[in-house]
């Protein structure tokens, strides 16, 4: 089974199916155990009860796994976007101090730049529009290159000069770290094998409580309920481009703000 086809499907639906899946599956091991069980005495029938208790644990154990990786990634995604406004905004203070024309058009070239960084993420849900803003994102980064040449070329030798240099270094360096973090996915062998394995744990629910005679079928179905309200959990932190849990993007709309706000600046 692979996940990929998760991704175009909106989480309601998802957790519908999860539960209907899980339903379906103790359903299919409660009819298991009334067919082939062995109806054995009561030291039998705890047996089967210490299996499906281990089967627990292991599913649970899973869960945090999985849960705490999209979770780090999520935090993560959220510093890289404080840490880019801040380079951004160092190397925008840099740039004025170069002191000549160049200078100024790498301080407007930066201004652009965050203005692209927040619009690119807005965009992402769309593929066509995030591969278009991750392209103009490039662009103005080698147009930043090239204005930081001109800006030190004066004062090349200074530290002023390697200063600013390093400023800019850091801005290139941040957007494919930003980029990487934004695209990163919790591996999808890992989902696949939660959410087998929460199948095969509701069809040993099933078949434990065919040994004890009785469906359960509200317990269980709340049961199956939260089971997949976490799974959802989980695939919506592992949508940083399309699910509902999005990173702030407050730290690079502040940013933005302030450079607006700077004389001889037009907002684009």
């Amino acid at each position: 089974m692979s996940i990929v086809w998760f991704d175009r499907l909106p989480l309601g639906v998802i957790g519908v199916a999860l539960v209907a899946g899980f339903f379906i599956a103790a359903e299919l091991g409660y009819l298991a155990y009334r067919r082939f069980g062995r109806g054995g005495d009561a030291t039998e029938t705890g047996d089967e009860g210490q299996v499906l208790s281990t089967a627990l644990l292991l599913l649970a154990l899973l869960l945090g796994f999985t849960f705490s990786m999209a979770l780090g990634r999520y935090d993560e995604r959220r510093n890289q976007v404080v840490a880019e406004a801040n380079d951004i905004g160092t190397a925008w203070l840099r740039a004025g101090l170069a002191g000549n024309p160049a200078g100024a058009a790498l301080q407007e070239t930066l201004r652009r730049y965050a203005h692209g960084r927040i619009g690119r993420f807005e965009a992402s849900a769309d593929p066509a529009a995030y591969a278009r803003s991750k392209a103009e994102g490039a662009a103005l980064r080698q147009r930043i290159w090239q204005l930081t040449g001109a800006a030190v070329a004066p004062v090349a030798t200074t530290a002023q000069a390697a200063s600013l240099v390093s400023a800019v270094n850091a801005v290139l360096d941040r957007a494919t770290i930003r980029e990487t973090a934004i695209e990163a996915r919790v591996p999808e062998r890992v989902l696949d094998l939660l959410i087998g394995y929460a199948a095969v744990s509701a069809f040993l629910l099933g078949y434990v409580l065919g040994a004890y005679g009785s469906h359960h079928r509200v317990a269980t179905l709340l049961l199956f309920t939260l089971l997949a309200m976490t799974i959802t959990l989980i695939l919506d932190l592992d949508r940083p481009q399309a699910g509902g849990i999005r990173v702030s993007q407050q730290a690079m709309i502040d940013l933005v703000a302030d450079l607006d706000r700077q004389p001889g600046t037009t907002k684009p």
